[in-house]
């Protein structure tokens, strides 16, 4: 019996040896059957797989965006203060999700206990100036003046400048222009020590944070900043009689200069994330006290200051001389009194989705932050309003039967001003599969801080589709003429003057999370500047981060809700194409161009200082001009790519999606390891504004002969041609 049974496994080991051969060869050469010979299912599938967009829903989302429904959310948005970790914006948190709840989304909110900073209860921050018998002399204005009921809420927080160090330092001022690192420069070749003294500095060219690291750095034991009339106000015309800032006005605002939960940095603030200690915190928050004041009381400290007159392009719009100070009349003196405390609250980011019928595990993602410093009108209730109206058109499409391609998630954050708490922290804990699945974010923080022209900035690949989406967008002051129109003919690209102007984008928003951790492409739109009729107020907005920011003022400067709904119209239209299109809508041409422009440059820039140094840049430049090769085949190969394959369509979008990534080096920059994107991220100079290889210009900062930081700039350079290189791989496999 164990014979025969030992015959009987061998053919049946046998057999199964000549099925699987037969089984292969049968695989490998007969004949490939169609979807038709699997029946008009499988056909059906398969067209289903490769439909090209809905050529169609363009206009029909344009054409539904309602400015009055944009009104109705600003309304209520703007009724009561809403700073983050406060009730009023638990509140907004809950009017958001309810609209989306009603819209048909898939809606979730989302927590996180964080650390932020507020004024002391019952105390008030102010600056003071004292005689020399220590008298108090004069105070600022511990709160601004209210011209309507609604301003005195009692939710209103007083002027103040968050995660300052509590402290009362004494001291005679010196007046630091902008606070800028070539402002203390010149101070510097002055002969004026700034060592042990309090800076007052105007607001405006650089990040507020950027201004109290300088003033740090060069050893003054405090700051204070002023929104000068020079730069926000017009005469005696001002809110509520018109847009400019009033004498009590005061711009709030943080100052930490690495976003995020100050408490978990690089992890998101869960139950399970370990916190900073205390020790750990002062180390690496903010130095000395920050104080903002209005530019009533700024005159009241400046007219005290003695010392060289200032430079006249120091000189602002007050009625007075402004001088470098370092001494004051009489022997006076300020003092600053700040209160601040950090606290644990708790926030919530608000989550709308909408799957996707073919691709649901691509995502497309738009948001906006939702907190406010006081009643937010501009920034950012213009925008949340906004992003509301946009969801409630895409989603009233979807239920006529619009299907798009790929999945789209709103995004409502939380605690932006603070340092992008809300959306780096949700960005942290959901790093992982963003990278993967994430196909592009498009932020609107605000949409109205003028009326004048649109911008955009985004992402260079994204350049293209951006200016298709203006071509179908009307514009809203100009009848029978396109946005795109309008916006080149107010604001050309210096390069090429048939099209408008795209930024790249900096720091200053919720993109920069997506940027720096996750490195895929952004966008981000808002109307700036205000046409005042003999000329263009190209600053800030006035009132920005003042009590006075509310739903009035958003009326004075865009009185029918028409730019709003534009920058609406242009993003739904943008996201559409994101969304639906068969091959997603990247221009690799335009980011190879770009990265050429900044290698040349750079080269430039350089030349004379890299050949003492044999610091050769031929590495660099050899691996733009491979990027623009491999860009150029890639845009050739697109046009024969056989659409109707649906692995080859894939093939295709993995690579454009995976582009971006080779930018983004996981150790940081040379000396910010929190920013990853080795071409767009901020500049360690100004927060605000966007650095090209921004690593080598920390590098190159002030280096002089300092070998090892040239040795460093060698390293770099070679990180950069490599990520560069790898750009064109990931086009040419």
């Amino acid at each position: 019996m164990q014979a025969v049974g030992r015959r009987w496994v061998l053919l049946a080991a046998v057999a199964g040896v000549v099925a699987f051969v037969s089984g292969l060869l049968i695989g490998l050469y007969a004949p490939a059957t169609t979807a038709t010979e699997h029946g008009p299912e499988s056909d059906g599938m398969l067209l289903k797989l490769v439909r090209a967009a809905d050529a169609g829903v363009s206009e029909r989302l344009i054409r539904d965006i309602d400015p009055a429904n944009i009104d109705r959310h600003l309304r209520k948005l703007t009724e009561r203060p809403h700073l983050a970790g406060m009730p009023g914006n638990f509140r907004t948190a809950e009017y958001v999700r309810d609209q989306w709840l009603e819209q048909g989304y898939d809606v979730h909110m989302v927590p996180y206990n964080v650390l932020l900073s507020y004024p002391d209860d019952n105390h008030n921050n102010t600056a003071s100036l004292i005689a020399s018998d220590s008298s108090v002399l004069f105070q600022s204005t511990p709160r601004e003046i209210a011209f309507y009921d609604e301003e005195t809420h009692p939710e209103a927080v007083q002027p103040y400048n968050a995660f300052s160090p509590s402290g009362q330092p004494e001291a005679e001022l010196v007046y630091a222009n902008y606070a800028r690192d070539v402002d203390f420069e010149n101070l510097t070749r002055q002969g004026l020590n700034v060592s042990g003294k309090i800076v007052i500095a105007r607001y405006g060219r650089i990040f507020r944070g950027n201004k109290v690291n300088f003033a740090h750095q060069y050893g003054a034991v405090g700051i204070i900043l002023f929104m000068d009339p020079g730069d926000y106000a017009k005469g005696d015309n001002f809110y509520p009689e018109s847009m400019w800032l009033p004498p009590t006005g005061v711009q709030r605002g943080n100052i930490v200069m690495i976003k995020g939960d100050q408490a978990t940095p690089g992890y998101p603030a869960t139950w399970y994330t370990a916190r900073l200690n205390d020790e750990e915190l002062k180390m690496k928050l903010p130095q000395i006290p920050c104080h903002p004041i209005g530019y009533s009381d700024a005159y009241m400290l400046l007219r005290e200051m003695e010392g060289d007159t200032a430079p006249p392009d120091w000189q602002g719009g007050l009625n007075i001389t402004y001088r470098l100070g370092g001494t004051m009349k009489d022997g006076k003196k300020v003092k600053l009194d700040v209160q601040n405390h950090l606290q644990t609250v708790t926030i919530y980011n608000v989550f709308a989705k909408m799957k996707g019928t073919i691709e649901n595990d691509r995502v497309v993602l738009i948001g906006n932050h939702r907190d406010a410093w006081v009643y937010g009108g501009t920034d950012p209730s213009s925008g949340s309003a906004t992003v509301l109206e946009m969801s409630r058109v895409y989603a009233k499409h979807v239920q006529d039967g619009w299907e798009p391609r790929r999945s789209v998630i709103f995004c409502s954050w939380d605690a932006e001003e603070f340092g992008l708490v809300g959306s780096y922290e949700w960005v942290e804990e959901n790093v992982k599969w963003l990278a993967h699945q994430a196909v592009a974010y498009l932020n609107i923080d605000l949409t109205t801080s003028g009326n004048y022209t649109i911008n955009v900035a985004a992402t260079p690949t994204l350049k293209q589709a951006v200016y298709r989406a203006a071509r179908k967008v009307p514009d809203p002051h100009q009848d029978g003429r396109s946005l795109f129109e309008v916006w080149r003919e107010r604001s050309p690209d210096t390069q090429n003057a048939d099209y408008p102007s795209v930024g790249l984008p900096g720091a200053g928003s919720d993109f920069v999370p997506f940027e720096q951790d996750v490195a895929i492409p952004t966008a981000s739109s808002s109307y700036r500047d205000v046409d005042l009729g003999d000329r263009i107020h190209r600053a800030g907005y006035p009132l920005y981060h003042t009590l006075y920011d509310g739903y009035r003022y958003v009326k004075m400067m865009d009185p029918q809700l028409k730019a709003s709904a534009a920058v609406a119209a242009i993003f739904i239209e943008l996201a559409r194409d994101l969304v639906d299109s068969l091959i997603i809508p990247m221009d690799v041409r335009d980011y190879a161009s770009a990265v050429d422009g900044f290698v040349k440059g750079l080269v430039e820039n350089q030349r004379d200082s890299f050949a003492q140094r044999n610091i050769s840049s031929d590495a660099i430049q050899s691996a733009a001009d491979n990027f623009t090769k491999a860009a150029n085949d890639f845009n050739t190969r697109l046009g024969d790519v056989d659409i109707k394959n649906p692995i080859a369509v894939r093939g295709v979008n993995d690579k454009l999606m995976a582009l971006e990534k080779a930018f983004q080096v996981h150790t940081g920059l040379p000396s910010r390891k929190e920013y990853k994107h080795v071409l767009l991220s901020p500049s360690s100079a100004n927060y605000y504004k966007t650095t090209t290889f921004p690593g080598l210009a920390d590098l190159l900062y002030q280096i002089g002969h300092n070998a090892t930081r040239w040795r460093e700039v060698k390293i770099h350079l070679s990180v950069l041609t490599f990520t560069i290189q790898s750009a064109a791989h990931i086009l040419m496999s």
